[in-house]
Order: C-alpha cells, then structure tokens, then sequence
C-alpha cells in the first residue's frame, strides 16, 4: 500500500469512500482516528514504534509525565545492583503511606505519577512507555505510525467517514478492519519481541 503521507491518506481516503466532498472534514476524521488508536473501549495500539525508554530523577512523591504520555510499560528504580520494580495499581487501590521510603506503587493521576510513598532519598527512575506520536497534518506530513501501519490509518478514518455520513453499515465494517488492524499490529509486535517460546516474568530485582 503506497501510503504513507498525509496528502497521499486524503486520497485514499477520497478514492475508497468515493466522497469528494468530504475534504474540508478529512482532518477532523484522521484526528478522531489517531484518538480512537490509543482510547477505544476493545484493543488499543501498543507497538514498539511508539515505546520510549527514559530516566529521571526524583524525590518527590509526584513526578510529571512525560509529552504525549500514553501509558506506562514499566517503572524501575535503578540500584547499585540492577533495577527494581515498581508496580503500577489503580488510583482507588493505591496502598498509600505516609511514611517515607523506596516507593514499591506507583499510578497514574492527570499528568503525574503518583508513588505510594515519599521518596526517602533522591532515585534515580527508568520509565518505559508509549508515546502517541506527533500527529500528522498538512504542515506534518508523516509520522512512524502511518510509514509503518498505513492501513490502521486508512481504516480508522474511513470508519469515521461512514460514522459522519450515517451509513451505519460501512461504518461497521471499517471498525472491523480498524481493529483488525491493530491487533495484527501488536500481534506481529509481540511475535518480534519474545518469538514463538513462551514467556515468563520474575518479580523484584532484575540484573
């Protein structure tokens, strides 16, 4: 599929909705597309194009995410002997102290991270999450996402198209291809990362 610019996805959009007055409302559906991406209720995007790896320092029990933060992966402590994990839970299920210490929890609050306790001392985090890429538009005409999974975009704005024009069955059928899409974008993503073996996680220190 020979699409991986913004002007090259407006006429494809164009040529398989066969609507041509719909191009003054195509930004307006590639956003509500890349929206629907990372925040529809059945499968959302997570692929390595979009995981960003960083550190950063605290001693606070609040951190500020990172730019287009979507959600974190993991969140280590980095020691003198490897790295220790600290485990995400819920807002309403944080096990919340007031003493201070090595934060165990962390979750997620507006834009911050919110650890279980107050640091006792300065850490020294590695976060890894996913990063929504820089949407694309005119003056951006391309962004990883499109160059690598063209048919996520395509199908995701044409299910808008048919959502705007009411066409209740097109529209269904392109939210299948959609989510299709996706998940044999993060299927494929998973296969590349661990292969055919089975996989197993160790909680605690890592080396």
């Amino acid at each position: 599929m020979a699409l991986s610019t913004y002007n090259e996805l407006v006429d494809s959009v164009i040529a398989w909705s066969h609507r041509k007055d719909i191009l003054k409302l195509i930004p307006d559906f590639i956003a509500l597309a890349e929206y629907e991406m990372f925040n529809n209720a059945q499968t959302q995007l997570r692929v390595r194009e979009t995981e960003i790896v960083s550190t950063a320092p605290t001693s606070s029990r609040y951190l500020e995410l990172p730019p287009n933060f979507e959600k974190a992966r993991s969140v280590m402590i980095v020691t003198g002997l490897g790295y220790c994990d600290v485990k995400f839970q819920a807002p309403e299920q944080m096990s919340r102290v007031a003493t201070t210490g090595q934060p165990r929890f962390f979750t997620v609050v507006g834009n911050e991270l919110e650890f279980n306790c107050t640091p006792d001392s300065e850490y020294t985090l590695q976060i890894q999450y996913y990063k929504k890429p820089d949407p694309i538009t005119e003056l951006s005409p391309s962004n990883v996402l499109l160059t690598d999974y063209p048919n996520i975009y395509l199908y995701g704005v044409l299910h808008q198209v048919f959502l705007w024009s009411e066409d209740i069955e097109e529209a269904a059928k392109y939210a299948g291809k959609f989510q299709d899409a996706i998940k044999g974008a993060n299927k494929s993503d998973k296969k590349a990362r661990y292969g055919s073996a089975p996989s197993m996680s160790i909680e605690g220190m890592k080396p």
